[in-house]
């Protein structure tokens, strides 16, 4: 669920496109962040995406909205708690930093067709009167040196905010950005990115639903 889900998603967009991937230069754009948000569809079931440009051209920074009716509180904890387990295709989770309010682990991943990848993934939680939010971040900085045989993820960020919503549910805001690195170009994988982020938004909120039942 959470983080491990969305890296699952740009892998599954790897072991389908790979064979028609191209090696391509990526143009840089403006960072993510910075430009507009444009709106993309409202799902059958309630989910509203938008859309901006992402720091290299081609990509594009997601941003899904919906309402839960779990608590904020509640919902937090399943989020964050969720953190703490590795999902398949990660082969091997080492938490560098484990505490209340950061989480730093990295992940080495293994599946058929493409290059196995690993990243370093910063987790922080913060919370105020209005919102809880987890910020994420590759930081491989914070990591161990590169795995022989391993490509590194070029870049994961993103944010789960969590507000209070009607009758005493939850108002979710979750923005993702990724590139995966290696010479996979982004009109490979950017469909089937979208589709599995937003596949992935959808089961946790259904997850969360029935955890707190």
């Amino acid at each position: 669920m959470g983080m491990s889900r969305l890296i699952v998603s740009v892998l599954s967009a790897f072991a389908l496109s790979a064979s028609f991937a191209l090696t391509a230069n990526a143009q840089p754009a403006s960072e993510s962040g910075k430009g507009a948000w444009k709106f993309v569809k409202t799902t059958k079931d309630g989910i509203e995406i938008s859309r901006r440009a992402g720091r290299t051209s081609g990509y594009y920074e997601y941003k899904f909205v919906a309402e839960s009716p779990v608590g904020p509180e509640q919902l937090e904890q399943f989020v964050w708690s969720s953190f703490q387990t590795a999902e398949k295709p990660v082969k091997k989770r080492t938490f560098l930093v484990n505490k209340s309010d950061e989480v730093v682990f990295h992940d080495l991943i293994s599946v058929p067709v493409v290059s196995n990848r690993e990243y370093t993934m910063r987790i922080v939680r913060k919370k105020d009167q209005e919102s809880r939010r987890f910020e994420f971040r590759t930081a491989p900085e914070l990591g161990p040196p590169q795995t022989p045989d391993y490509v590194t993820m070029a870049i994961v960020f993103g944010c789960w905010e969590i507000r209070p919503g009607e009758d005493g549910g939850s108002k979710v805001t979750y923005t993702v950005y990724s590139e995966p690195g290696g010479s996979v170009t982004p009109l490979i994988v950017r469909g089937p990115q979208l589709k599995e982020a937003t596949s992935d938004f959808r089961r946790t909120l259904k997850d969360a639903k029935k955890a707190v039942k």
